[in-house]
């Protein structure tokens, strides 16, 4: 598969660690939200679903313009075929949020073309070769969002077995930079060097720094 544009990465806005003692398709239930982990076959049942709440989740926010259900299907169809793709849904009664994506760096995605120029932008911003990349949607509006968007996240990375978290964003997609900030996500600004039609901007979290802020 040839390797996506920055286009097809970039991340529209709207975890807990493993549990060693827990089998890793048991969903974990905390304060009434489950997370749980699809299958590829799973994840493609329930593709409709989660494009919808992506597509409501930026509903009558400045962000709609910058996200559409279209674009959402596509980027989850491109990095569903990646190696490595994990997708993680948070539910109540209802599905409330979405997490996805693949490693990438020594042991995920390979190094060549646009792959590796994300590599070495990231390397050269963060000094760490190996990373995730990764989409995330949480309902909005709804009382426990930061909750679910950081679960959704910490346990994503916990899942994938790396530390460190990117995300591409439309540079002029302020509510999504909001958001992703509210998460405990960084921006480290615009970067060129990107197939696509415009320079997005990159946001890193660091799971290291999220559980030792918590301690």
């Amino acid at each position: 598969m040839p390797p996506a544009a920055s286009d097809d990465l970039m991340s529209a806005a709207t975890g807990a660690p493993e549990d060693p003692a827990r089998r890793p398709d048991q969903p974990v239930l905390k304060d009434g939200i489950r997370l749980r982990r699809l299958t590829r076959w799973q994840a493609e049942d329930m593709r409709a679903d989660i494009a919808d709440l992506a597509a409501e989740s930026v509903a009558g926010t400045t962000g709609e313009r910058y996200h559409n259900r279209g674009d959402f299907l596509h980027r989850l169809s491109i990095t569903a075929r990646r190696p490595g793709f994990a997708l993680l849904v948070a539910e109540t009664t209802v599905l409330v949020g979405c997490a996805f994506g693949c490693p990438m760096g020594s042991e995920g995605s390979g190094s060549r073309g646009s792959d590796g120029t994300l590599q070495a932008i990231i390397q050269r911003l963060t000094s760490r070769a190996r990373f995730v990349a990764l989409t995330q949607v949480v309902a909005h509006p709804h009382v426990q969002h930061r909750d679910i968007a950081r679960r959704l996240q910490q346990r994503l990375l916990t899942e994938l077995h790396s530390s460190l978290g990117i995300t591409l964003l439309h540079p002029a997609d302020r509510a999504g930079q909001a958001a992703f900030s509210s998460w405990g996500w960084q921006n480290v600004g615009e970067v060129v060097g990107l197939p696509g039609s415009i320079a997005p901007c990159v946001l890193t979290l660091s799971l290291e720094g999220q559980l030792s802020a918590r301690r």
